[in-house]
């Protein structure tokens, strides 16, 4: 009988260990489930009929497994967290299924401590604190990974959420970023704005996107500094657009633009800039008199974020990687 025990507990054992790589493995994250559009930073289309049916089944299963936080996102961005991490949705039912067992392993084995503690099967006392302690771990040890699990969703739906945002955002530029054969004389009486998300690879207009934000001044300086530089920006498909911080609103510049030079323009600049500005508060930086920059890749992914405005490093690590050869699509 004691053997039976001792090899139940050995194989309870293995498969608890056995089911935690099972999870570590899941999680993972497989490129192959995901699709092109997405990893090119588009949205996939869903047919009207569709949209409100997903809505609910999303909701219905953020209810199902009762580990995952129940948040309200746009249907593009959980399309995007499901496609980046396909196998959450496993995890999170794992969880909820070896936390229910050792939930009920624990109980028993509870109810054993206590009846050998009354005179009650004493002998089983040893094992039955054993297996308390078993339980006791992979409790703790499931609900850590559900913990990070659900930190990491929540991280990935808001940088989607918050590059929707990005997407969304407009800017006015000279003519001849859409058609560079313009003549300068007809493109000074045209005006021309556009999205940040028709910018991106594929759309018409090719550019890495450096959004330069700081006080006035700083922001004066940058322009003067792009508009010396503006053969070089266009040569790396660099376009920059200025922000004042904090009002997050352009800067005055009077004649053409440079093809280099997008202005902000409609709403929303001021909670992105406000939401930087926090971001960079809280990490020392100086943002009205050394500014901060958000540079997007091609496919309109934040690419880096830096403290202070250097354009010309900028410029130059493109050019070298042109000169190497190396890939400059997906940067």
């Amino acid at each position: 009988m004691r053997s039976s025990s001792r090899a139940n507990k050995f194989l309870a054992v293995n498969m608890t260990f056995f089911c935690i790589l099972v999870l570590l493995l899941l999680s993972v994250p497989c490129a192959s489930f995901q699709h092109p559009a997405l990893l090119a930073g588009q949205h996939l289309p869903i047919p009207a009929h569709q949209q409100k049916q997903y809505a609910s089944s999303a909701s219905s299963s953020s209810q199902l497994f009762l580990f995952e936080k129940n948040t309200d996102y746009s249907r593009q961005v959980l399309l995007r967290e499901e496609a980046e991490s396909p196998f959450r949705k496993v995890r999170f039912f794992l969880y909820a299924s070896l936390a229910g067992g050792a939930t009920i392993s624990l109980v028993v084995s509870g109810t054993r401590v206590l009846a050998a503690w009354n005179g009650i099967n004493t002998d089983l006392l040893d094992e039955s604190l054993q297996n308390v302690a078993v339980d006791v771990g992979g409790l703790i040890v499931l609900g850590f990974l559900n913990n990070q699990d659900v930190k990491a969703q929540e991280s990935r739906r808001k940088r989607a959420s918050k590059g929707a945002d990005l997407a969304r955002l407009v800017v006015r530029a000279s003519p001849r970023l859409k058609d560079p054969l313009l003549d300068a004389s007809v493109a000074n009486d045209l005006s021309f704005s556009t999205s940040l998300a028709s910018l991106r690879r594929g759309r018409g207009i090719e550019k890495r996107v450096v959004i330069a934000a700081g006080g006035a001044e700083k922001i004066q300086q940058v322009l003067e500094e792009a508009t010396r530089l503006d053969a070089s920006f266009q040569s790396t498909d660099l376009l920059l657009v200025p922000v004042i911080a904090p009002s997050g609103q352009a800067p005055q510049y009077e004649g053409e633009l440079p093809q280099c030079v997008a202005l902000p323009a409609g709403n929303g600049w001021k909670a992105l800039i406000d939401d930087e500005m926090q971001e960079a508060a809280g990490q020392g930086v100086d943002v009205e008199s050394n500014g901060f920059c958000i540079v997007l890749k091609k496919n309109g992914r934040v690419g880096q974020r830096t403290s202070g405005i250097s354009l010309m490093p900028m410029v130059g690590d493109v050019e070298q990687r042109q000169a190497s050869g190396l890939d400059v699509k997906n940067i």
